[in-house]
């Protein structure tokens, strides 16, 4: 396989949603607008990895990070 179509593959695998845009998308409502609202206020991301966690949700500081510098998957993909 050449390295563009090993690329190519793993950059349009999956539905193109980050898995943090996944968690936002199913909470309530008004736990959806509560953590937008910390993202806008720039709560740090080990702030709210670790509330989401105390929550229950699995979520990495990192995946936090790379979606609000939108260099994640879901905002980070063209469409083919």
């Amino acid at each position: 396989m050449s390295l563009e179509k090993a690329i190519e593959e793993v950059r349009y695998k999956g539905d193109g949603v980050c898995s943090f845009a996944r968690l936002i998308n199913s909470l309530s409502a008004e736990d959806k607008e509560t953590l937008l609202k910390a993202l806008e206020n720039k709560v740090p991301d080990t702030t709210l990895a670790s509330a989401l966690r105390k929550e229950g949700w699995r979520v990495a500081e990192y995946s936090i990070a790379t979606h609000r510098k939108g260099t994640c998957r879901c905002l980070n993909t063209t469409k083919k």
